[in-house]
């Protein structure tokens, strides 16, 4: 089994404020991983803050909301479709988006898209993870490590994995404001 999830990250905007513009509230629960309920908030290191939503491309991460979300501050959006690996990976600054990259495995074990002013260590990463599916037997592999690039980008910006994460203080459970 495999995660289907997404997720937004911001940094320079308040917490509450964050959680108004998207019409959300905590519930005064919390969870100890990310998408053990349909939507979770933690606090990250650098002064970020994720809101991990439970199903792959949410509605909370289209280009309108991110760009809505991102005046003032910066953000960075992710999601993973793992039954079928496929994934993405957004930044946005100030209404703009910076960067995005794409992985479908579905077009191809070598698919992945990007365009804008990537993050430092983009390319060194998308050569790395090239060699290693080469390495692995390409097309032919049991493996897909072409689908890790924009996730690791998007880490690399704001430091979530959302198969790695933990925060000591678990996640806050969040619900529809309305």
């Amino acid at each position: 089994m495999g995660f289907s999830i997404s997720w937004v990250a911001v940094k320079g905007k308040e917490v509450e404020v964050l959680l108004r513009d998207l019409g959300l509230a905590p519930t005064g629960e919390r969870d100890e991983l990310p998408a053990e309920s349909p939507i979770g908030g933690a606090s990250l290191q650098g002064g970020w803050y994720v809101i991990v939503l439970d199903r792959y491309e949410h509605e909370l991460v289209r280009d309108g909301v991110l760009k809505r979300i991102s005046e003032g501050c910066d953000v960075v959006a992710a999601g993973a479709e793992e039954h079928v690996m496929c994934c993405f990976a957004v930044a946005w600054q100030n209404g703009e988006r910076i960067w995005w990259s794409q992985h479908d495995a579905q077009q191809s074990i070598y698919n992945l898209e990007a365009e804008g002013s990537l993050p430092e260590g983009f390319d060194s990463l998308r050569r790395q993870r090239l060699e290693e599916q080469d390495a692995a037997g390409g097309t032919n592999a049991d493996v897909d490590f072409i689908f890790d690039v924009p996730l690791d980008a998007a880490r690399m910006v704001c430091g979530f994995s959302h198969d790695e994460a933990e925060p000591d203080e678990g996640f806050a459970v969040l619900a529809s404001a309305t």
